[in-house]
């Protein structure tokens, strides 16, 4: 509101020192309050988009319990996930996650015409280090130490697996044969809870392969503004009403 305040004043003394004779006139104290008010106005903007960027950071996402471990067949529309927490991304993407007391399940749910690859990122508490667990065609993951991001090994889980994009036969084209895999299934992600220690985790979700506005190779990350070397705009997930097998 404040912002709107000053760019009104501001917009109004711009009308009335419309023509150069009047801009001539202002007296060196008026110009100082125009640039003042100015500074303010920005100064004010980029604190607002600062509190934005932090505030999906900042929440606490409750995950909901199940009794019933899901089925991992590439679906999460179904009965197994209808009470699951859901949080929705553009493009009609979907992501939803649900706990027992051994395990986290997530699920990100695309359209028919999406591969819907996930990447997850988990911060270990007890380490500091920062874990990203991927699923494409293949299942890998890997670590960030102090400085930077290890090469992915894939098909060398610890202690989580998923449902990858199945294969989905050839096909011949201009440059030869190609693999053809399968759109419109949904990636699932097990994950033990002995994994990392504590009932709340800091998490990044990472969803790509995805149509969006007539082109395919969209992403979408939660939090929005989150980045994978900065755990502090990662969100809080938390486990609700249950103990982790390591406390």
């Amino acid at each position: 509101m404040a912002c709107c305040v000053y760019f009104a004043i501001v917009f109004q003394l711009a009308m009335k020192a419309s023509c150069f004779k009047y801009l001539c006139r202002l007296t060196l104290k008026h110009k100082k309050v125009i640039v003042k008010i100015l500074l303010t106005s920005l100064s004010l903007g980029a604190a607002l988009t600062l509190w934005a960027a932090d505030a999906n950071a900042a929440e606490v996402i409750a995950i909901e319990q199940t009794d019933q471990a899901p089925l991992f067949d590439g679906r999460c529309g179904n009965e197994e996930w209808k009470l699951a927490t859901k949080i929705e991304l553009p493009a009609q993407v979907a992501v939803y996650l649900m706990h027992d007391r051994n395990s986290l399940f997530v699920c990100a749910k695309g359209k028919a015409e999406d591969y819907t690859v996930i990447d997850l990122y988990i911060e270990d508490a007890e380490t500091g280090h920062f874990h990203n667990l991927h699923a494409s065609a293949q299942l890998g993951q890997r670590l960030r130490t102090d400085k930077e991001w290890s090469e992915t090994k894939f098909w060398e889980l610890e202690d989580w697996s998923g449902f990858w994009v199945p294969y989905a036969g050839n096909e011949e084209t201009e440059e030869g044969v190609r693999t053809k895999f399968l759109e419109g299934s949904h990636r699932e992600i097990q994950v033990l809870r002995k994994k990392f220690v504590g009932n709340s985790w800091k998490m990044m979700i990472e969803v790509s392969g995805v149509h969006h506005e007539g082109q395919y190779g969209a992403q979408f990350i939660y939090p929005d503004n989150a980045v994978d070397i900065d755990e502090s705009t990662w969100g809080t997930f938390s486990f609700s009403n249950s103990k982790s097998v390591r406390d």
